[in-house]
């Protein structure tokens, strides 16, 4: 008898490890709240027998909670989820400091350095909200994430409420609660007390009843519940002010119909909890052992991986790892286009974000601006954390293949490792000019932040290094370039101070010449690299004399703004009117300029090409200095923004229909290149979409090498849409008239 073929399991094409920011729902947790909506959807507050089987459903949820808190006699309370519990927790504490006559700032109100934003943000609107006045003082950490005991002790005796967490959110940090306890009650036994326990439930044992803690708020969905629900816990002394008032609801504590279906799921995920036989909830120790296997395997591809939080001071459902040489972005879409959900836990900003968790920590600032969280729920199955292992590991291929890791195997070359390749980090940009038929390299005006990146492409390529120039030299400013001469063993002594190797009047790069201008002004010693095939000017490195949208300042120690003018009119005659203009800061997000876009962009670049008189010149640079020092930030010069975008945003409906209508479309991904490898595109697109691979890095590349020409209508994806769109903002400044972008990028087709 022929056996039955066992058709192999294959892998998911989505890894979840983002379970601390929320987590599915569990089907006993989702047929509970279908259940609740379908045969049990009676209003608690009704006296008929729906009604009353509804509010079993609601105490049951309730018990069960009490039960798994330790709650004792204290308070249960159903609410919208954490951040609610947070706020009617300090309303509640600040009014009842309010009536005892304790306001002012002399008044304190304590919170740990790495609180939940909801936290800080709470206290500060409501102590502006009911005008107590009070001062607001954050709880320093040690690196360990730990509180400062010392602190708490001197500051607490003058505190109204202490705000602390049992678990971080982002490293996984659990506080000593009852160490904690007895530092703040031998400083201060009145003070309330609040403990943020969002992390902390299926992760740590509480008893909250033997405590002093006088809230603690719960959220559903950090635990396989539903968004939209939670609890409170208030200790039975605890003043509590009803945030929400109506029908009376919870007992008179939260007014407004409960949530009822979200309460059975909640109350669903508790039961299973509750069970020391559960199928679905791990021990502690599988999830320590889940840990070690996903941090080997991370390892394995980062083998210089440094963690933000260690044991003992941790749950075992976070890893928070930051890679020397990546910043938070570089993981986050390599991983993802692997389809490896986490996340950065990072601020946002214009800049690059960091973490204040652990600049709270007082970590180094490329562990900050590297943070990378993953996370795991007690749910997690022995498939699911092999599943993750596999995928993580299969990346190695990949960041060795684009060099994000130097390792000593050959490097595959590839269209990407050809050309010029613009790295940006913030406002700063560095360029890599590569021969790959001959394993050649140019490095023109590296950043310091930017200076591993290019070793490992460099080491990792096996390139040779022509030179590595700078286009302008600030005598007060440390360079970037004798770090990397000195690590890729560039030979300098035969070179000037920009870099350019004595007695040569040119370098060649393949078909390529490099020559070189003096173009001071901005500052003293400056010049401009001039890219030529053959008789054309294909580009030129311009510093910051000539910004994309602007012109550089003039206002520095050995800045001259006739200088500058003369600088502007000379480079003028070397190059055509659509060479591209390659600058070392790229403020708007431009990435480079011609002369005809200078003129159009800048009223005053325009004047200097049309023989500004030199007066005229000085007093409206003069204007553009006062501007400048009076920004908040430092740049090398001003840059008008203009607005442009894509012509229409598709959304994946429309892409059959559009790509039928236009044959020639061409649908250009601007992921880089490990994201393009890691994730091809090809596979969630219509079978005759045309795609090209330009990454952002490569833009500048393509508009030279004419890989993209205005003639043709293009079709720009990333993975969320905002890469993309980017993109097409630069294109449309070119010339570009046909330039799609794709809504919701590649997250939508996935």
């Amino acid at each position: 008898m022929n056996q039955p073929s066992v058709r192999p399991r294959i892998r998911p094409s989505e890894i979840y490890l983002d379970s601390n920011a929320t987590t599915p729902v569990l089907p006993i947790a989702a047929a509970a709240a279908m259940q609740c909506m379908q045969q049990q959807f009676g209003n608690p507050s009704s006296s008929h027998t729906t009604g009353i089987k509804a509010k079993a459903t609601l105490e049951h949820a309730r018990n069960l909670a009490r039960q798994l808190t330790g709650a004792g006699d204290g308070h249960i309370l159903f609410t919208s989820g954490a951040t609610e519990g947070i706020q009617s927790s300090v309303v509640s504490a600040l009014l009842a400091l309010r009536e005892q006559g304790k306001s002012g700032p002399a008044t304190l109100l304590l919170y740990g350095a790495t609180e939940h934003k909801a936290v800080p943000e709470s206290l500060k609107h409501w102590n502006t909200v009911l005008q107590l006045d009070a001062t607001i003082k954050a709880i320093p950490v040690d690196n360990n994430g730990q509180l400062d005991l010392t602190f708490i002790s001197d500051h607490a005796p003058a505190a109204g409420l202490i705000c602390t967490m049992a678990a971080n959110n982002e490293t996984g940090i659990k506080q000593p609660l009852a160490e904690l306890e007895a530092c703040i009650r031998n400083a201060n036994p009145s003070v309330y007390w609040l403990v943020d326990c969002v992390q902390a439930l299926g992760k740590m044992s509480l008893q909250l009843a033997t405590t002093t803690i006088d809230y603690a708020p719960f959220s559903g969905h950090k635990l396989y519940a539903p968004k939209g629900v939670g609890f409170l816990y208030v200790r039975s002394r605890a003043p509590y002010q009803p945030f929400i008032i109506g029908g009376g609801q919870e007992g008179g504590l939260r007014s407004g119909t409960e949530n009822l279906p979200g309460i059975a799921a909640l109350g669903a995920v508790l039961a299973e909890l509750q069970r020391q036989d559960s199928l679905l909830f791990q021990s502690e120790q599988t999830l320590w052992y889940y840990r070690e296997k996903l941090l080997a395997a991370l390892r394995y591809v980062f083998p210089a991986l440094v963690l933000n939080s260690e044991q003992p001071y941790i749950v075992p459902t976070t890893v928070n790892f930051s890679v020397p040489g990546f910043f938070s972005k570089d993981i986050m879409d390599l991983f993802d286009a692997a389809g490896i959900r986490i996340s950065s836990g990072s601020a946002c900003s214009s800049k690059v974000p960091s973490s204040f968790v652990l600049d709270a920590m007082g970590l180094a600032d490329w562990r900050s601006q590297g943070a990378i969280r993953l996370s795991f729920g007690p749910a997690m199955t022995p498939v699911q954390c092999n599943d993750a292992c596999t995928a993580i590991k299969g990346l190695k291929a990949v960041v060795n293949k684009h060099c994000l890791v130097v390792t000593d195997a050959t490097p595959t070359l590839e269209i990407h490792a050809d050309g010029l390749l613009q790295l940006k980090h913030e406002d700063c940009c560095s360029y890599l000019l590569i021969d790959a038929g001959n394993a050649m390299a140019l490095i023109i005006d590296p950043v310091p932040a930017l200076v591993n990146r290019i070793i490992n492409i460099v080491q990792g390529r096996q390139l040779q290094v022509l030179a590595i120039l700078e286009t302008h030299l600030h005598a007060e400013q440390q360079s970037a370039a004798a770090l990397l001469r000195q690590t890729l063993n560039v030979n300098q002594q035969n070179a000037d101070a920009f870099g350019w190797p004595a007695g040569t009047e040119q370098l060649a790069m393949a078909t390529m010449q490099l020559t070189r201008l003096a173009t001071p002004g901005h500052c003293a010693s400056a010049i401009s690299i001039i890219l030529r095939r053959q008789q054309q000017v294909l580009a030129a490195f311009v510093g910051d004399v000539i910004l994309p949208g602007g012109i550089g300042r003039t206002d520095l120690a050995d800045g001259d703004a006739g200088m500058l003018q003369s600088s502007i009119l000379l480079l003028a005659e070397h190059i055509e009117h659509d060479s591209l203009l390659l600058s070392s800061h790229d403020y708007a997000q431009r990435f480079a300029t011609t002369l005809q876009l200078a003129q159009q962009e800048s009223e005053l670049f325009a004047k200097v090409l049309a023989g500004l008189p030199a007066a005229t010149w000085q007093q409206q640079l003069n204007e553009q200095t006062a501007r400048l020092q009076n920004a908040s930030h430092y740049y090398c010069g001003l840059v008008e923004v203009t607005a442009t975008d894509a012509n229409r945003l598709l959304d994946k409906a429309e892409l059959t229909d559009i790509l039928a209508q236009q044959p020639d479309l061409l649908v250009v991904d601007v992921r880089e290149p490990h994201e393009q490898t890691a994730g091809p595109l090809q596979r969630h697109l219509p079978a005759a979409a045309q795609v090209l691979a330009v990454p952002l890095s490569k833009l500048c590349d393509a508009l030279i090498s004419r890989q993209l020409t205005p003639a043709r209508p293009l079709l720009l994806v990333c993975r969320s849409g905002n890469r993309s769109l980017l993109a097409c903002k630069v294109l449309r400044r070119f010339g570009f008239t046909a330039v799609y972008n794709l809504n919701g990028g590649m997250a939508m087709l996935v």
